[in-house]
């Protein structure tokens, strides 16, 4: 069910944000209990701006993508939508059960179009616990995939999920990538696509600090990785699918694109530089229970950091990357 707002209210959300908006990710602190209101930091222009946009209000995102924000329940309610933070208009979706715990979501494709997915997955050791629905489902599809690696005969565990052409894949801690398959009641099946591990940057005894992330950039489909020490940050490489031969392959140059890496893993965003004021071949990343803002620019092999909106108050609670877009896309 989608709610539409009146034009005059639609105008003036649309006169109430940056000029930059539609251009490049916000970095978004939700402020805690002593304050309603979300803080906005513009990293073109280092400036932050106060908002309050009330679909946000004590809400969890799971994921923003095509410029609509996936809103899962908190601690109080299980209500669950999708936002365009532009205009305000919602989707509803199904109530997510109180007892059902995820760890990353993805949006398959905008919401219009009939192919539209969205899950919530929760990667357990040896399980992956999923429930989906297209927008307009009355109840979610849940499902729970066995996942065990023949050749060390040990249970597997997911690590990251993305969105390459509409398609939902799935990377685990040894290294399989499964593409997700849908019947046409949303039940799922997972096709492993056999790429060869040998090409994998990093082994499986490293996946726990060094968080992967699948994000897709220009028709590629790439698998960013984060080398984390004592809870900093030390170095980033990036790697992009063959998807012919099957192999990983890395990569130094995003050509006029930055990604952007939220402190969840299920935000991931990319977008073009070209119309904006940042510099291409840069990778944004906050980490949890973490203010500072790290910047790994891929062409020096250098990390920058930043402490954006400091007189953000200490309760904030958390902290996401949003792309909002100007049209329902």
């Amino acid at each position: 069910m989608e709610v539409n707002t009146t034009e005059e209210e639609e105008e003036q959300s649309l006169q109430c944000w940056p000029p930059a908006v539609g251009l490049l990710p916000y970095l978004v602190f939700f402020h805690g209990s002593s304050e309603t209101g979300q803080t906005f930091y513009d990293i073109s222009e280092c400036r932050c701006h106060v908002k309050n946009i009330p679909g946000l209000q004590g809400k969890l995102i799971g994921t923003c993508s095509y410029g609509w924000l996936v809103i899962a329940g908190d601690s109080i309610s299980d209500d669950c939508f999708l936002l365009n933070p532009i205009s305000t208009k919602t989707i509803q979706l199904p109530s997510l059960a109180p007892d059902f715990t995820w760890t990353d979501c993805v949006l398959s494709s905008p919401p219009h179009r009939p192919e539209c997915v969205v899950m919530f997955l929760n990667f357990g050791y040896g399980i992956l616990n999923v429930k989906s629905c297209k927008p307009g489902d009355v109840e979610w599809t849940g499902q729970d995939l066995e996942l065990h690696d023949e050749w060390f005969d040990d249970s597997d565990w997911g690590v990251s999920v993305g969105v390459h052409n509409g398609d939902i894949y799935i990377l685990t801690c040894y290294e399989h990538l499964y593409s997700v398959k849908f019947n046409k009641s949303c039940g799922i099946t997972l096709v492993d696509l056999k790429v060869d591990d040998s090409t994998s940057p990093i082994t499986r005894k490293f996946h726990s600090c060094s968080p992967t992330y699948l994000v897709e950039t220009c028709g590629e489909f790439l698998r960013v990785h984060c080398y984390i020490l004592h809870g900093q940050l030390m170095d980033i490489s990036v790697y992009k699918l063959d998807f012919n031969e099957k192999v990983w392959i890395r990569i130094k140059k995003l050509k006029d694109q930055a990604i952007f890496i939220g402190y969840s893993g299920a935000q991931v965003l990319d977008c073009s530089t070209k119309e904006s004021r940042i510099q291409g071949n840069r990778i944004y990343l906050t980490l949890p229970e973490d203010r500072t803002l790290y910047v790994y620019d891929l062409d020096l092999c250098g990390l920058e950091v930043c402490l954006p909106c400091p007189n953000v108050k200490a309760d904030w609670i958390q902290n996401d990357w949003i792309l909002p877009l100007f049209e329902d896309k």
